[in-house]
């Protein structure tokens, strides 16, 4: 059975119950990523690491503090590397029809998202997330509330609602699914940089639900993030650590995520200084790493440790390409035909997956600076070469999408 085929079987025997499960949660990979010239609410942050082959072992149940029992253990290869570095495009298709890839980074899933009215006086924001398919050569629907696929694109871990008191791990062999039970219910799910380990924030209620007002703007319910779970696969431990929304931050959704080096975990501050807070895995707060940059650009580190994409230090551009060698930034908007808004990831040493909008002469952004589509542009200019269609406006709800890259 093939993915595409369990997300169908899912999806029927869902359609046989009632009610339909709820919980598909639409802002849930949800971050605010900021821009000079325009600010969107959705932004997944994705650590991508060297590729390194290994497997590990997921017992059937873990449970928190338990010790290890690898009876009915199955092996999940979640790191075999991607062979291939060949630039995949759909330039004609938004959202994407087939997968998006160059370099040794891919997007392996993407997500939409839509308001949804649950009551007379509250909405819940919920997002709908596609998977690549191998088997089938093209992105997918799933029935999952989120999703967060592991480098090489062969294991995927997910929520069936938000929030959840269990995270599925789908192996890359075969499609049967292993539940690992949680003391807290989840909203959302990262794997580590090295694929080893499951990252979960946990919240007492659905970070996703607002109250809509009468001039039909919205207030959000009162902050409800406990803390964060690890998962060490190998080991077959959870451990849950209790770390609440910082004062300052009042947004209901605020999830943490791996930093580069699988050692640390931060979280984006709604004050812009400094624009992310780092924490140990017992919850201590502690500096940044000398090699993460504090910024809104998503890219982060090169492969090679060599550069950071960071904010254009002058107006001649949004995004900035820091020599760490030498700690000189400059501008980077080497894109012919287009204005470069967002740095999203690496392709590689010298290539960068990027937003951009399309423009004419010195004319501001074709149809305005919220239509924009994927592109891949090298650090010393050239064709940029496009990846997606554009999507007609980043900021409308049902109207957008998402990608999610990770290393091949």
């Amino acid at each position: 059975m093939t993915i595409d085929e369990l997300v169908r079987q899912t999806l029927r025997e869902w359609s046989e119950q009632a009610p339909v499960p709820a919980g598909d949660l639409a802002g849930s990979v949800l971050r605010r990523r900021g821009r000079t010239r325009l600010r969107t609410f959705a932004v997944v942050a994705g650590a991508t690491a060297s590729l390194v082959a290994a497997a590990v072992t997921v017992p059937a149940l873990i449970q928190r503090d338990a010790p290890r029992d690898d009876r009915g253990a199955i092996t999940v290869v979640v790191a075999e590397p991607d062979p291939s570095t060949e630039t995949a495009a759909d330039p004609d298709s938004s959202p994407p029809k087939t997968l998006m890839a160059a370099g040794t980074t891919a997007a392996y899933s993407y997500y939409t998202w839509a308001e949804e009215k649950i009551s007379e006086d509250r909405q819940v924001r919920k997002m709908t997330w596609h998977r690549y398919d191998r088997d089938l050569g093209r992105y997918e629907p799933t029935p999952w509330a989120w999703l967060d696929v592991a480098r090489g694109g062969r294991a995927a871990a997910f929520l069936e609602k938000v929030p959840a008191n269990r995270v599925g791990v789908l192996t890359g062999r075969g499609t049967e699914v292993r539940w690992i039970a949680l003391d807290r219910p989840a909203a959302s799910v990262y794997w580590s940089p090295d694929a080893s380990r499951l990252l979960l924030t946990n919240y007492s209620a659905n970070p996703d639900e607002s109250y809509v007002m009468e001039d039909g703007g919205r207030r959000t319910s009162a902050p409800s993030r406990v803390g964060f779970t690890v998962v060490d696969l190998a080991e077959g431990r959870s451990t849950f650590q209790g770390l609440p929304q910082h004062p300052d931050e009042m947004a209901t959704r605020n999830d943490l995520s791996w930093a580069d080096d699988g050692t640390l975990v931060w979280e984006h501050s709604s004050s812009g200084s400094p624009v992310k807070r780092y924490y140990d895995l017992r919850g201590n707060a502690r500096a940044a790493p000398s090699k993460e940059a504090d910024t809104y650009q998503e890219a982060g580190l090169s492969p090679d440790g060599r550069r950071l994409a960071v904010q254009s230090p002058d107006r001649s551009a949004i995004v900035g390409v820091q020599d760490l060698t030498t700690g000189g930034t400059v501008p980077f908007n080497s894109a012919p035909g287009y204005w470069i808004e967002q740095s999203v990831a690496w392709a590689d040493d010298e290539r960068l997956i990027v937003w951009a909008c399309e423009t004419k002469g010195d004319d501001d952004c074709v149809g305005g600076e919220f239509r924009n589509r994927l592109i891949l542009v090298g650090l010393n200019g050239g064709e940029a070469v496009p990846l997606s269609g554009y999507r007609e406006n980043s900021e409308v709800a049902g109207k957008s999408w998402e990608p999610v890259f990770t290393t091949r």
